[in-house]
């Protein structure tokens, strides 16, 4: 059996497969960010999991993460996978590689992730470029549910929502500053709070304030993680993720505003990434690099 998952900071998705490439069993965790999660923390996560009545027949690994991105992190959620899994060989891989995994249909383009975090990279179907790295919540995450949730609380307390959506922001949020502080500094999932967020953004979108608020934050996400790709007006620009598919309506227009061809939005890519272990790869020359 063959276990896939794809994790961001909030929740990872898992999907153990038989040799075929037939679902068999999913489930979800808590995502397993390195940068936000200790190695005692997966372990114990991992143990409470619906994952325990499976850890015997999985023999492979293959883990997509949010934060994976050097040997260093990675080994701080490989060793409790290996602990957990001990029968299997188990792979650490960055999300950005999922994402262009899961998406890619035969042509090069650009992949953009808008969930918890944000980020974007071309992958012409070798090789993947990243012109604008991801800066973390604190200084980038453009357009992200944490993003949205920092301007979101930077309106409320400065008194610029309309009186009727801050009524309604205090009738479904903590708006106890001190409280707030506490779940931000507080915090070592400070970005997987501030994304708590995004679903008033969501449901509120229509109210110009935050209509302008989700155009300004889109808008510099394409500037600065869409067009530093000279190519971006000439290959398909796809998302992935919770914040990317509920605002799937505005990204068409920004889209449209930078004169890019949108290709798919996708909220979860666990499927398509599925797909791609057992179909699409097996055409591809880098086959031995993924498995």
């Amino acid at each position: 059996m063959i276990l896939i998952a794809d994790s961001g900071s909030t929740k990872c998705s898992w999907a153990l497969c038989d040799d075929g490439g037939n679902i068999v069993f999913e489930c979800n965790t808590i995502g397993f960010n390195p940068y936000f999660i200790d190695e005692n923390n997966i372990l114990k996560n991992l143990n409470q999991s619906e994952l325990v009545d499976h850890i015997d027949s999985i023999k492979n690994v293959i883990f997509y993460g949010a934060g994976c991105s050097d040997t260093e992190k990675n080994k701080i959620v490989e060793d409790p996978l290996q602990l957990f899994f001990k029968n299997a060989k188990v792979s650490i891989k960055h999300d950005i590689d999922a994402a262009c995994y899961a998406m890619y249909e035969g042509n090069p383009n650009i992949t953009c992730i808008l969930g918890t975090g944000s980020n974007s990279c071309f992958f012409d179907g070798y090789s993947i470029f990243e012109n604008a790295p991801s800066l973390g919540f604190l200084l980038g995450d453009e357009a992200s549910g944490n993003y949205f949730g920092k301007k979101l609380l930077t309106l409320y307390f400065n008194k610029m929502l309309p009186k009727e959506l801050s009524r309604k922001f205090e009738e479904e949020f903590e708006t106890n500053l001190p409280i707030i502080k506490e779940n931000l500094y507080g915090n070592n999932r400070a970005n997987v709070y501030l994304s708590k967020y995004f679903p008033f953004v969501s449901e509120n979108k229509n109210h110009t304030i935050i209509k302008d608020l989700i155009y300004n934050s889109l808008d510099e996400f394409f500037n600065l993680h869409v067009c530093c790709f000279k190519n971006h007006t000439e290959v398909e620009i796809n998302f992935i993720g919770s914040v990317a598919y509920f605002l799937s309506d505005e990204i068409k227009i920004i889209a449209k505003k930078y004169n890019c061809n949108l290709g798919d939005i996708v909220k979860d890519p666990i499927y398509n990434l599925v797909d791609f272990h057992f179909d699409k790869i097996k055409t591809l020359e880098f086959k031995q690099n993924i498995t």
